[in-house]
Order: C-alpha cells, then sequence, then structure tokens
C-alpha cells in the first residue's frame, strides 16, 4: 500500500524542494526544485511546426469557421443551406466565402478527412442458440494504433507527449522526502512496464472506455461508442474536449432480441461479439506490443514504441463485459478479485481474498477436449463466462488490473445516490414524517448560500436525477440540513445513516484528490475500514449491503498506486461526450444506418479539432506579434488588482458620512469611520510611505472610499500546489439577493480563522501625493469562532464543522490581501425553525478545503 521510499536521496535537497527521479531508461538524473520555483506547464509550441495556412485544406480561415460552426451547431442540410444564404446577403467579403450548398461543406469535410484515419468497418458472423442460419454484426471503428500515431505525428502535439517513468517527492520541515502521485508516469504500473521493455523502446498506452448510451428521447435507439486517449499525454490535454483529447474510435455493435434476453448461450453470444470487435479494434496494438514499431514522430525524434493497454475505464457492468466475469449475479462478482458475493460489504485495508488471474480460465478454455458442462463446472464458481478474453493476446495487459475503479458510478451515480441517499429519501418518507418532514429539509437545503460549480437545490427529499454529479453535490450538504431532524433520539436508524454518510463523503474527498500520498492513503484506508463497520448495524434489517459498489473501492488504492489519481480513469469525462453523440443523432441523421452516420460524423470532428488547434497556435505565435511589441513598452496595469485579490463591481467613490448614513440600520456601520480610523492607526501605519510621519491620521467624513462587491482571490491549492480562483461577492443585491459569501484569512501570521464579508472597499491616503494615489483594499468582516472545545457527538460524529459569530469583536476590519480563499458556511437551524447564532462549514466543497480542514485543524475535523 505504501508508495516506495526513495534511496540515497540528494543531500542538497531543502525543506519544501521538489525531487524528481527519473525512470533508469531516460539517462536523466534527478531533479530538485524549490517549492516557489515548481511548476507543471506544457512546453510552448514551436512556431516552426504552425503551418503558414493552418486551415487548410479549407480554402480559407472564413470557410472553416462556417463549417465548424455548422457542426458544432449540429445542423442538418436545409438548416445549413439557409443559413449560407444568410450568410451570403451580408458578408463583407465574398470572395472569401466560397460555400453556395451544404454539399460544398460537406465536400470541404470529405477532402480534409485524410487528416485523421477513416472509419472502416468488420463483419461478425455467429450463430445464436438453435437458430442454424447465422447472423451478420458491423463493426465501425478506427484501429487505435492507428489512430494513436496520427497524434503523435502532429507536430504540434509531439512535444507535449511523455516518455518516460518518473517518481516525484517532496521535503517536509526535516528534509525527509515523501513521494506523491498524480499522473499515470508517476505510478508504478509505467514504471514497471518501462523495465520490461528493451533500453531504446518506449511505451504508448493508450486508455479505452465503452458503454452503451440512448441517443434518442425515449431510449429506443442506442449506441455503443468506444473511445480512447493517449495515456502519454497530459491531463491538460487528454481530458479536454480539443485535439489529444478522447476520441471516439468504434462503434460496437448491440447485439439484442427482447425475446433471448437473459438466456445464457444468448449472453455469451453478446460477450463474444463484444470481443471479436475489440480483437480487430486492437490488432496494431497486438501486432506490436511484443516487438516494438519504429516511428518518426512529429518532433522529428524516430522512436521504438511499444502500443500497451494500460487502463481500462467503465462503470462497473461494462467492466464486466471487460472481465468476462458474470456480474452481479455471479458467485464471484468483483472483476478483480475473488470476493464472494456474500461477504462483499466486508472491507480491509488490504484485499481479503486473492486477486483474479489469467491462469484462473484461460487453461480450461485452451482446453478444446472439455464439454461445455464441464468448461461451466470450473467456471461458473469463478464467477466467469466461457468466451475467449481479448486482452489476454495483449502482451504487457493484467485485464483484471487494468479494469479501473470509477468514482462517477461506484460513488456519486451508486453508493450514494442508489444506496445511501435510497435509505434517506425512504427514512423521510415514513408515516409521522412525510410533507412535513420534507418541508423542512428542502427549506434548510434552499437556504444554503449559493457557489460556484455547485449545484442548488430547492428540494431534495423526492426527487431523482441521472447525473452523478447532482448527486455528489447533495451528499456535501445533506447532513447539515437533516440532522437535527434526524436525531437519535427521533429514529436511531437515521442517525446512524447520517453517520455513514459523512463516512462516505470523507472516503470520497479522499478518492478525488488530485495528489495522493502515503499519508493519506493510509488515513482513507482507515475510513475504508470504519465505513464498512458502520453499514454492519442491526437497524438495517432488510438491507442487503453486498453489491459491487458497496466493495470495489476496496481495490481504490492499489488502482492509485499503479496508474495514478483516480481523476485519470474517471468516467465523467468520456460521458460528457455522449451528449455530442446524442446532438448528431437528433440533428444530423436520417435515423438510417446509425453507427455508419455517426462514424463519420465523429470523423468529422476530429478533422475540425486539428484544422482549429493549428490555427489557435497560429494565432498566438503570429496573429498577435505587432500588438504585444507595441505593448511592451507601454503595459497594462490592473489598478484594482492587489496582489492575488482582484476587486470589481465597483460603485462610485462616496463618504464615509454617506456610508454611514445609507447603513443606518445596520449595527455593523454604526461607527465605520472612527473604527477604520483605529484599524488604520494601529494595523496600517507601518506600512505608510516616508514622510507621512508618525501622527495619528484622523479620517473626515466626507473622505471618499470605493465600495466593491466583488472579489476575485487567487490562491495555490494545498492539495496539488496548483492555481486555483475562488469568486466572492459582498453584494446588498446580486441577482436581486443579498449576499455576503465567508474566506478563510490570515489573522496573523500563524493563525486563520473564517469572517463573512459585510462591506469590501478601497481607500486612498489623504495625504499621498502620488499621482495617481496608491489605492488600498480592506474588508469590514463578521469574524467567526469554530468551536473547537466540548464537540457533542452529533458534530464529531457527522463531521459538522460549527462556528460561532464573534462576542468580542462583531465586526473588524481585514486587509483584502489577508484572505486565503472563500468558504461555503451555512446557517444552522433548530427546531423550531428559527435560524441559531451557529454556522456550519462545508468542508467537503472541494479538496484544497478538505485538506485544509484535516490538516490544519487537528481536533476540529472527523
Amino acid at each position: 500500500m505504501v508508495p516506495p521510499t526513495l534511496h540515497n536521496p540528494p543531500s542538497d535537497v531543502e525543506a519544501d524542494d521538489f525531487v524528481t527521479v527519473y525512470h533508469p531508461h531516460s539517462q536523466l538524473s534527478p531533479s530538485i526544485v524549490h517549492f516557489q520555483d515548481f511548476r507543471r506547464d506544457l512546453p510552448e509550441d514551436n512556431a516552426d511546426s504552425i503551418p503558414s495556412q493552418p486551415w487548410a485544406p479549407f480554402r480559407s480561415h472564413v470557410d472553416f469557421a462556417f463549417a465548424r460552426f455548422v457542426q458544432d451547431a449540429s445542423l442538418n442540410n436545409e438548416l445549413t443551406e439557409r443559413l449560407i444564404h444568410i450568410v451570403e446577403e451580408i458578408m463583407e467579403k465574398p470572395s472569401d466565402f466560397t460555400f453556395k450548398t451544404s454539399r460544398d461543406v460537406k465536400g470541404a469535410w470529405d477532402v480534409a478527412a485524410h487528416l485523421t484515419p477513416a472509419f472502416r468497418t468488420f463483419t461478425i458472423t455467429h450463430t445464436s442458440g438453435r437458430n442454424v442460419n447465422p447472423e451478420d454484426y458491423t463493426f465501425h471503428y478506427r484501429p487505435v494504433l492507428e489512430w494513436g500515431l496520427s497524434l503523435l505525428a502532429d507536430p504540434l502535439l509531439a512535444p507535449k507527449f511523455s516518455w518516460h517513468a518518473k517518481r516525484l517527492y517532496k521535503a517536509d520541515h526535516s528534509k525527509r522526502l515523501h513521494r506523491w502521485i498524480d499522473e499515470p508516469d508517476t505510478a508504478d504500473t509505467w514504471w514497471d512496464i518501462e523495465s520490461l521493455l528493451p533500453s531504446d523502446g518506449v511505451p504508448l498506452f493508450f486508455d479505452i472506455y465503452a458503454d452503451k448510451t440512448r441517443l434518442s428521447s425515449f431510449g429506443t435507439q442506442k449506441g455503443y461508442p468506444i473511445m480512447a486517449r493517449v495515456g502519454n499525454l497530459p491531463e491538460e490535454i487528454r481530458k479536454g474536449n480539443n485535439f489529444g483529447g478522447a476520441e471516439v474510435v468504434g462503434f460496437l455493435p448491440i447485439v439484442e432480441k427482447e425475446e433471448k434476453e437473459g438466456r445464457k448461450t444468448f449472453i455469451n453470444l453478446k460477450r463474444i461479439v463484444w470481443h471479436e470487435a475489440f480483437d480487430e479494434l486492437l490488432k496494431g496494438v497486438a501486432a506490436h506490443a511484443a516487438t516494438g514499431l519504429k516511428f518518426r514522430c512529429g518532433d522529428g525524434m524516430e522512436r521504438i514504441l511499444y502500443p500497451i493497454i494500460l487502463m481500462l475505464v467503465a462503470d462497473y457492468e461494462e467492466q464486466s463485459v471487460m472481465a468476462l466475469t458474470r456480474g452481479v449475479n455471479g458467485l464471484r462478482p468483483c472483476p478483480v478479485c475473488l470476493v464472494p458475493q456474500d461477504q462483499q460489504s466486508v472491507l480491509g485495508v488490504q484485499p481479503l481474498y486473492p486477486l483474479r488471474q489469467m491462469s484462473d480460465a484461460k487453461p480450461y478454455l485452451d482446453d478444446k477436449s472439455l464439454r461445455k458442462s464441464d468448461l461451466e463446472a470450473h467456471l461458473q464458481p469463478l464467477g466467469l463466462r466461457p468466451v475467449e478474453n481479448v486482452f489476454w493476446k495483449l502482451p504487457y495487459v493484467n485485464v483484471y488490473e487494468a479494469v479501473s475503479w470509477d468514482r462517477l458510478h461506484a460513488y456519486h451515480g451508486g453508493l450514494f445516490s442508489d444506496h445511501l441517499f435510497a435509505q434517506f429519501q425512504e427514512i423521510v418518507a415514513l408515516p409521522g414524517f412525510g410533507k412535513a418532514m420534507m418541508a423542512k429539509i428542502n427549506a434548510r437545503c434552499d437556504n444554503i448560500p449559493r457557489w460556484k460549480n455547485l449545484n442548488h437545490f430547492a428540494e431534495i427529499c423526492a426527487v431523482h436525477f441521472t447525473d452523478g454529479t447532482k448527486y455528489e453535490d447533495i451528499s456535501k450538504f445533506v447532513i447539515p440540513c437533516s440532522y437535527k431532524l434526524l436525531g437519535p433520539a427521533v429514529l436511531p436508524r437515521a442517525h446512524l445513516l447520517l453517520k455513514c454518510i459523512r463516512l462516505y463523503t470523507v472516503l470520497d474527498m479522499f478518492t478525488g484528490l488530485e495528489v495522493q500520498t502515503e499519508a493519506r492513503l493510509r488515513v482513507y484506508a482507515d475510513y475504508l475500514v470504519r465505513y464498512a463497520a458502520a453499514i454492519h448495524v442491526k437497524e438495517y434489517p432488510d438491507k442487503n449491503w453486498n453489491f459491487p459498489k458497496m466493495h470495489t473501492h476496496q481495490h481504490l488504492i492499489q488502482d492509485i498506486l499503479s496508474k495514478g489519481a483516480s481523476r485519470n480513469y474517471n468516467t465523467k469525462p468520456f460521458e460528457t461526450k455522449h451528449g455530442v453523440l446524442k446532438s448528431i443523432y437528433a440533428n444530423q441523421t436520417n435515423f438510417k444506418n446509425i453507427d455508419e452516420q455517426l462514424s463519420r460524423h465523429s470523423h468529422y470532428r476530429t478533422v475540425s479539432e486539428i484544422i482549429q488547434r493549428r490555427i489557435d497556435a497560429y494565432h498566438a505565435a503570429f496573429s498577435n506579434f505587432d500588438k504585444i511589441q507595441v505593448e511592451e513598452n507601454v503595459p497594462k496595469v490592473d489598478t484594482f488588482r492587489f496582489d492575488r485579490a482582484h476587486l470589481g463591481a465597483r460603485q462610485p467613490w462616496r463618504s464615509f458620512e454617506d456610508i454611514e448614513n445609507s447603513h443606518s440600520d445596520d449595527r455593523a456601520f454604526a461607527r465605520f469611520r472612527l473604527d477604520f480610523e483605529d484599524f488604520y492607526n494601529r494595523t496600517l501605519r507601518s506600512g505608510e510611505p516616508v514622510g507621512h510621519g508618525q501622527h495619528r491620521l484622523t479620517w473626515r467624513r466626507i473622505q471618499p472610499v470605493m465600495e466593491a462587491r466583488y472579489i476575485k482571490v487567487d490562491y495555490e491549492s494545498v492539495v496539488s500546489w496548483k492555481p486555483l480562483t475562488d469568486h466572492l461577492r459582498c453584494s446588498p443585491s446580486f441577482q436581486n439577493d443579498p449576499r455576503h459569501d465567508h474566506v478563510l484569512y490570515m489573522i496573523n501570521d500563524d493563525t486563520v480563522g473564517f469572517a463573512q464579508l459585510v462591506f469590501a472597499f478601497v481607500f486612498t491616503h489623504p495625504e499621498d501625493t502620488v499621482t495617481p494615489p496608491v489605492r488600498h483594499p480592506i474588508a469590514l468582516v463578521r469574524p467567526l469562532e469554530q468551536v473547537m472545545h466540548r464537540r457533542s457527538n452529533a458534530d464529531i460524529g457527522m463531521g459538522l464543522h460549527r462556528l460561532k459569530t464573534s462576542t468580542s469583536r462583531p465586526t473588524e476590519f481585514i486587509k483584502i490581501d489577508s484572505i486565503v480563499r472563500g468558504a461555503l458556511i451555512m446557517e444552522d437551524w433548530d427546531l423550531e425553525e428559527h435560524i441559531t447564532a451557529d454556522r456550519l462549514l462545508i468542508d467537503t466543497i472541494d479538496s484544497d478545503m478538505f485538506i485544509r480542514i484535516l490538516e490544519g485543524f487537528p481536533g476540529w475535523s472527523t
């Protein structure tokens, strides 16, 4: 479970330094980078690699922009021609725009089609059951290796590839090095595979995804896309929506016959067709994985490539097809280990049952003398199907290790949505609770402050979603919205369920961390065992917790050590692309020969992304050159940018007196000018310009300040050390409602605290002689104090981070540059539906806040 330690660490390492140790095949020496200099930016594009006409083979940039718009909007032929007619009438340069009909647009895509491998077809022929007449299944695909090499041949993309494994370490304050893992090239499988390759060869890794999707609104028309990514590309590219990201490489035949569904022979036929299709898709990979392939890459370097499947990304149902297990009803349902069906809810720090191996099944399938009944007798106890697995043919691939835990379906759209939250909804609908209980919980949910990228819900008690992200958001606040209403005296079962949900949310936060370390994995393993123990209580006599999504997170730690952070194999980036296929189906097909039309339009979209990437690089390198040259001598200065903060939604300058009068009903402004005067003379004097003297400065009533109702705060993630941004509001009317966000801020050099923004403004020193005067950003806030001592059992068990308004400091002024980041803090309610003086911090709003609380507030976190 523990990442290996570094032997013979460099002697000149300082505290907080980052150390990178490269695979021996790279012939690179370890590197040391100081914390303040650490960056993982993508290399810049080489201007010499950018064509002079990046829109080619389109006849002009205007033609390409038009064709891309038609594609993005999924316009059919009729709408395309109507749009062309309109453009012809209004465009200023008719000679640059050459399309006359939708056929011209399609023809342009056909001309450009050579930029990426085209789809082809392969026919799979099989008989079903007692049917003596063979049936044909058509598979539309583009070979994975051929597609991957087309990316590597691109001169703009090739320099972004990573070729060698590395191990990353960070020094603590005692200069001891701790390994951390994020990308696949920092994990163990890449290192281990590269060690098996000849020293002059490099791996070319692929991630493969497959899943059915409903193309039509009513679900009658389905598609079965296969998507692929090149694992050597950095996360910013491979998980993006542009060239270099995941692409559709095939559409599996859908084998369905209502009258045969559920029959063993028909289920096996589906698996046979699936694996034979993948056999064709991966032929190039199988042919060169052992011997290597010499290839001249887009960066001009010739490399010997070993194409290898690194990970299989799918939900549990699809993993069962990939691993050829018998699914949820099998005697051994897990695609990774041999856990019995009735032991799936028993979890350990390490897997409790043997891991699957190819040798479990392959010898029986290779033995052609075995009768079907004997083969079934050998494989059924193992939970395997009597079908040859295509991945057994691929060197360096263990299919049972390649299948990867999927956070979206295992947690958000599985363990939480279908089980924990389903139990919650069942409880609040019980007789005696019903509508009254639901109304109270829904009111608390609706009262939660808005937060960027967090869905806001007016009700949660009786709603159902197909989007796992919505369930992820609900899991963050369902406890603070309901814990008082579902206390142990009300219903013990409900109270214990909320404790289980808290343990689940902690697990979820750990699984989603962008960077993993030994310490974090140890804590995750501990919570995994605690969660399993909490589930096994007598209050759930009618609930069976033995199901795959209760078990599969048992294998996450090994997945992280082997393949990096869980985001590397989350299905969410792939599933977002289903929307494009649904749009193509609805708007650009005639609802016949669907796979052929989806393949064609998917091909066009890849072409479009290639050309757009070239145009973007061209503009970045050349179009703004003259403008940049001129502006180098006249740099733009954002006068409302203060170190990490930018102030926006600025109001006209107003006097202290005017501000006090306009807030006469708010006690926070009763001594606004005088309190600011005290704050200034006590806190800010040391920062005054030379010559201001040491006399106490008196601020006049007419002295103007400028209110700012928006603060953008940049900060560095304590998880990934990457830049993040929070958008904070401090406004009496934002979208027709008052909004005063909360912040985490530095009280002094060693102490952080929480506060609510009341009023943000800038001032200029009345004696400042500089033109224009220097602006200073200040915020009036309501400090909040953590309830650290004598925490209730409910607060501890449910992870409630309680805050109270400070009685000694009802309000105070702070420098805006002391704000670390925003914080989502909600009001707490009593049983009489009154809002109390308490506040509750949502620590699971994101990974950065979660780790800040966990590691920075010992004794306050769960």
